[in-house]
């Protein structure tokens, strides 16, 4: 702790990352998305990085932008001197858990912006929140885990996975009862057995993959595993999400659906997965041209205008 105090201290950057730095480095993450990004960042912005209040209120009169992991999850909630006028953003995920704290946190220490992840959920949970300081500011997958190879059809196998426990999950575990579904308990969260790269070597196994969360409007969000699924090339069969459209995702680049015809989609890509195949190599393009951890660098370094240490 002392060491990374004292490169602060050395650091001429006017850009500050906060987040809990024994988290990231212990790999405490859930998401795939977030150490990836934290690297890339610290790489591009050479930022001084601020794990604590004491941290901030010592370094803070060298800072100018500043950008949080989400306040309270990795990154601590520091109450920042408005008197200097920084540039604040900080990430949010899943909205629905924050509705005690984030709107008066963001009056209280003039936040520039929200990153959201999500972007119809939050305001479903957050209708009166000022747009002038919302971001959408999706999920991404690191840039070394995109499959390079073709595309083939080795088989008609659909699969599922992801955590069963929560709320947010009822279609999900509804699609595993279904038949011709082969369904697997391995997730982020709840019963993680895979390193980063192993997961996406395993499921770049399969030809079909579905993503699916929940009928309840609060939990309409398009979860990593949307951009995951595609960008190894597997065919994406998921959940209707109000989100799918602003991503750039339609009919041409994945398989969308709703309860009701479930079934019988799982039925006509069985019988032909061959078809499915340029649908395949168009949902992997659209995570090569949009969804890339390398794009959300970019987007954050031209939002605020910092210059890359690169």
């Amino acid at each position: 702790m002392f060491e990374k105090f004292r490169s602060n201290l050395k650091n001429t950057s006017e850009i500050a990352l906060v987040l809990n730095w024994s988290f990231h480095q212990k790999n405490k993450w859930v998401s795939i998305f977030a150490p990836y990004y934290v690297n890339a960042f610290i790489r591009e912005y050479n930022p001084i990085i601020i794990s604590s209040q004491l941290e901030y209120n010592l370094l803070k009169k060298k800072i100018k932008y500043i950008v949080s992991m989400e306040p309270g999850w990795a990154a601590p909630k520091i109450n920042y001197d408005n008197s200097l006028e920084h540039k604040i953003a900080f990430f949010l995920s899943d909205p629905h858990s924050k509705k005690k704290w984030l709107e008066k946190y963001v009056i209280d220490n003039n936040v520039t912006y929200v990153l959201s992840q999500y972007n119809a959920p939050f305001f479903y949970h957050f209708p009166k929140f000022p747009k002038n300081k919302f971001i959408h500011y999706p999920w991404a997958v690191p840039d070394e885990f995109i499959y390079e190879g073709n595309i083939k059809c080795v088989g008609n196998e659909v699969i599922i996975f992801g955590g069963k426990k929560s709320p947010a999950y009822d279609v999900r575990n509804w699609c595993r009862d279904q038949k011709n579904i082969t369904s697997f308990e391995n997730s982020g969260v709840e019963n993680k057995k895979f390193s980063d790269e192993e997961f996406f070597q395993w499921i770049s196994q399969y030809d079909a993959v579905i993503a699916a969360g929940s009928t309840d409007p609060q939990y309409d969000l398009v979860t990593p595993k949307y951009l995951e699924i595609a960008a190894v090339g597997s065919l994406l069969i998921g959940q209707s999400c109000k989100d799918l459209d602003s991503l750039g995702f339609n009919s041409s680049n994945m398989v969308i659906f709703e309860k009701a015809n479930f079934n019988k989609i799982i039925e006509e890509y069985r019988h032909n997965p061959e078809k499915y195949l340029k649908v395949r190599e168009n949902g992997r393009q659209l995570i090569l041209d949009r969804h890339l951890i390398s794009h959300r660098i970019k987007e954050i370094g031209e939002l605020f205008n910092m210059k890359s240490n690169v």
